[in-house]
């Protein structure tokens, strides 16, 4: 289904509205770039961090339209009501949520979902970076009691009709937004027509495509999982295609990218020529998700040598540095001169022939911290 668009915005002519977007932690230096690189849209301020999300606020351009789906790097999309300083809670939630800026965000909803009945419901989600002042919960019954005094008609329930977000996105600065996005924007639609463990989520997916540079070109991904690089490949421009050597990991993303040619085949051993590719993209088994196979070979796994004894978790982390050398040097291989070769992993090897590191950026997936690397290709 497609996103509709915003066209009230060029009839602002003071250019008032805001909005904000939100982000996995350490991908909105990435989303803020994408922003900037929008015709249409044009970033505002540094990039927030609210405890769980990063967010970067924008502008529309007078006359622009906007389509939500156009931030492949944001997985929430909100417009601005109002923000606020430090303060006691209900000072606070009067700020964020007064009468002309919960209008205005309002109008700017309209547009999106049509018309909007007097007696709605809405539920609101409060996040604080420091908790000394008070806590979450009292800035969220605040709000609600702020909403409320201005609409008698609404009422608190959950699920709701509206979102509204009073996050504190840096300290002692709080911003209040209300979501025009729904959970399609974060799955791409309905989502994935097969779930399996440790997929990737789609913005991570984006963020490593766009490292990678713009298509068109050939991109691979010799670890493809559930496809989500791909699929966020050829959503991009590129011409797309993806290996593993999990059987089951291939039929899954045979499923979910049914436009993309997915093989079975060893990430050390890849069936492709040298400089194939203008690119690897990859996310890395790493953790629970990397087992040492049999035979000295070394492949993904669901689950990992969590647990037992020391020399056994230390065995598997040597098998693991010395898999991730193999398979930069695979990578370094089949991509062209001049090519690029992105992976998610915690740590890379110091040196491999043939790659230069040209920049890394830290992230924290379900608890664990890794990082995306970007290499060129000498």
């Amino acid at each position: 289904m497609p996103w509709p668009s915003c066209d009230t915005l060029a009839s602002d002519p003071r250019g008032r509205v805001s909005f904000f977007a939100a982000t996995l932690p350490g991908l909105g230096i990435l989303l803020r770039d994408e922003v900037a690189a929008q015709d249409a849209l044009e970033p505002e301020g540094e990039v927030g961090f609210d405890g769980r999300s990063d967010l970067v606020f924008f502008r529309v351009r007078r006359g622009a339209r906007f389509p939500l789906d156009g931030l492949r790097l944001a997985e929430d999309v909100f417009v601005a009501i109002s923000e606020a300083r430090a303060g006691p809670p209900d000072r606070v939630a009067a700020s964020l949520v007064g009468r002309a800026g919960l209008e205005r965000a309002l109008s700017v909803r309209g547009a999106y979902v049509g018309h909007l009945s007097p007696a709605m419901t809405f539920r609101v989600i409060a996040r604080v970076v420091d908790e000394s002042p008070f806590k979450r919960t009292e800035l969220r019954g605040a709000v609600e009691r702020a909403i409320g005094a201005g609409r008698p008609r609404w009422r608190v329930a959950d699920p709701a009709d509206l979102e509204v977000w009073a996050v504190e996105y840096r300290r002692a600065r709080f911003v209040a937004g209300l979501r025009l996005s729904d959970r399609r924007l974060r799955q791409r639609g309905e989502g994935r027509a097969r779930e399996r463990h440790g997929a990737l989520r789609p913005v991570t997916a984006a963020a490593m495509v766009r490292l990678a540079g713009t298509g068109p070109g050939r991109l691979l991904d010799p670890c493809c999982g559930s496809g989500t690089i791909v699929q966020e490949a050829l959503a991009a421009g590129w011409g797309a295609q993806g290996s593993d050597v999990d059987q089951e990991a291939v039929s899954v993303a045979r499923a979910n990218v049914a436009d993309a040619v997915i093989r079975r085949a060893d990430a050390l051993d890849l069936p492709h020529p040298d400089g194939a590719f203008d690119a690897v993209v990859t996310n890395l088994p790493f953790g629970r998700q990397f087992r040492p196979a049999e035979q000295g070979r070394r492949s993904p796994a669901g689950r990992g040598v969590a647990g037992g004894n020391t020399a056994a978790r230390t065995s598997a982390a040597l098998s693991s540095a010395a898999w991730v050398r193999g398979v930069l040097r695979e990578a370094a291989r089949v991509t062209r001169p001049g090519g690029r070769v992105v992976v998610l992993v915690p740590s890379v090897p110091d040196h491999v022939a043939g790659l230069t590191l040209s920049g890394s950026y830290p992230l924290r997936l379900l608890g664990v911290r890794a990082r995306i690397w970007v290499f060129g290709r000498a």
